[in-house]
């Protein structure tokens, strides 16, 4: 019995000394806190160390988030292409088609309904054909996060066609045939550095046409129309109309939506291990300018227990 308790206070001396574990001796500086792109920062070290970790300081390798998510906020946008057909070229009629939003249109999907509602003009926001006939022009990403006043409240687009009367002595004696606008796959992104998905397409947007009394003469082939199948709104009336034309082209409810990507903690990288020789210096190079929280974690370790110390120095990268 008295062998098996020397034996085991043995054990426990034993565990006790494995478990001390040394304080950190670790420190770095840089020759400057100003460096150029492109050309490498040296980090001296001094001290002694079982592990070194780097933090660059760039997005995905930043100190700051190395125990908390990174959460990345994206906007809503929204886009199309659009093609211009069967006008006169030089003198498209109509030659813009604007295209505005509304926080108070009723959901009516009539003309009162459409003359009663504030509608906002985002035009300028689009790229847009400047002529006929000219083929699939993309409208580009306009972001449209900031026009939603709150979460409840949702957003109403248009697009608004006016065509005006057929005139032979237009367009110096080769008349102003009417322009058909036709937008193809108009659709609501959420938008994250580049990654999109898309939230409302053209079915979900319930896309509808509002025509005023300009259309009662108008054979229903030449009435604008939806096609769901084909991806596309077409706005036209007859090439040579015998008065104006008016109509619209409306979408909604769209409600914001939280556009976000959760990347999950940042990463630093191990440039030393228990194993390896102390180093006495590590370069880095960076390719983009900013100013860069550069850390390093200089960690003592064993089994039972481990020591640590965070240096970190502020750089600034320029052009």
């Amino acid at each position: 019995m008295l062998i098996v308790t020397i034996m085991s206070l043995g054990s426990v001396s034993c565990r006790e000394q494995f478990e001390v574990v040394d304080d950190v001796n670790f420190d770095v500086t840089t020759k400057a806190v100003t460096f150029k792109v492109g050309e490498p920062v040296r980090f001296t070290f001094s001290g002694n160390t079982d592990f070194i970790t780097f933090y660059s300081g760039e997005k995905g390798h930043d100190y700051a988030f190395k125990n908390k998510d990174r959460i990345t906020e994206g906007s809503m946008v929204f886009s199309f292409l659009t093609n211009t057909g069967a006008g006169t070229s030089g003198f498209p009629n109509p030659s813009v088609v604007p295209i505005s939003y509304s926080t108070d249109f009723s959901g009516e999907y009539t003309e009162e309904a459409v003359r009663a509602a504030t509608w906002i003009d985002i035009t300028d926001q689009f790229t847009l054909p400047q002529d006929t006939p000219i083929q699939n022009v993309s409208s580009g990403d306009v972001p449209i996060s900031s026009y939603f006043p709150n979460d409840e409240t949702p957003l109403w687009f248009s697009f608004y066609y006016k065509v005006a009367k057929y005139d032979a002595t237009a367009a110096n004696g080769k008349g102003n045939g009417r322009t058909k606008w036709i937008f193809i796959s108009p659709s609501f992104k959420g938008v994250v550095e580049g990654i999109s998905e898309e939230i409302y397409d053209i079915t979900t947007s319930n896309w509808q046409i509002i025509t005023t009394s300009s259309y009662d003469t108008e054979k229903p082939a030449d009435h604008p129309n939806v096609d769901l199948r084909g991806k596309k709104i077409t706005m036209l009336a007859t090439y040579r109309p015998s008065g104006d034309r008016e109509a619209w082209a409306i979408c909604g409810p769209i409600y914001r939506q939280d556009v976000e990507v959760n990347e999950g903690p940042d990463l630093g990288v191990g440039i030393k291990a228990m194993a390896d020789a102390m180093l006495s210096s590590y370069e880095y190079t960076y390719d983009t300018p900013g100013e860069y929280t550069v850390t390093f974690v200089a960690r003592n370790a064993n089994v039972y227990a481990h020591k640590e110390s965070v240096k970190s120095i502020k750089i600034r990268i320029q052009e």
